[in-house]
């Protein structure tokens, strides 16, 4: 039986890459999942902290060497990166926005928990966020983040029963 010639992949670059960071990630969820405590807390070993998330690190360490070996055998673009390349992906608006992204998720996360309550560093990021994307009417935006930062605040603290900073 003849098999058919394989077409060229055009993301086996971006897959490798992908598959190493997930992979790395996956490690270091696996990793933190069990270095939490379990034994002074008196949990069982299948009720203790970090079983979930031990299981979804090992689930997603699986995804992700199934990607990176997938790539790996494909033929398509080299995996090395030019300086053209990186000029190019500079240079494109959704770089622009991946970093605008990153800032605000970053500016976020260093809030929490420094003495602003949840509610109001939530609601702030959703609502600057939306604005900033322009992802629709002022009144909507301010109506989503107080909505989805009020449901939030309750599902934790009452439901979950986890205080949040």
């Amino acid at each position: 039986m003849d098999r058919e010639p394989q077409m060229d992949y055009p993301f086996r670059r971006q897959d490798i890459y992908a598959g190493i960071i997930l992979i790395m990630l996956a490690l270091s969820v696996i990793v933190a999942s069990w270095r939490m405590p379990r034994e002074f807390l008196g949990f069982p070993a299948y009720a203790g902290p970090g079983l979930v998330t031990g299981l979804l690190g090992i689930g997603l360490l699986g995804m992700a060497v199934t990607l990176l070996v997938r790539a790996c055998r494909r033929p398509g673009a080299r995996i090395a990166v030019s300086r053209a390349d990186v000029r190019v992906y500079l240079a494109r608006p959704q770089t622009a926005r991946l970093g605008i992204v990153l800032l605000l998720c970053t500016a976020y996360l260093l809030s929490l928990g420094r003495g602003i309550p949840y509610y109001i560093t939530t609601g702030a990021y959703l609502a600057v966020t939306m604005a900033v994307f322009r992802a629709a009417s002022w009144w909507v935006i301010i109506l989503v983040s107080g909505l989805a930062t009020a449901g939030l605040t309750v599902v934790f603290n009452k439901i979950f029963l986890v205080p949040l900073p």
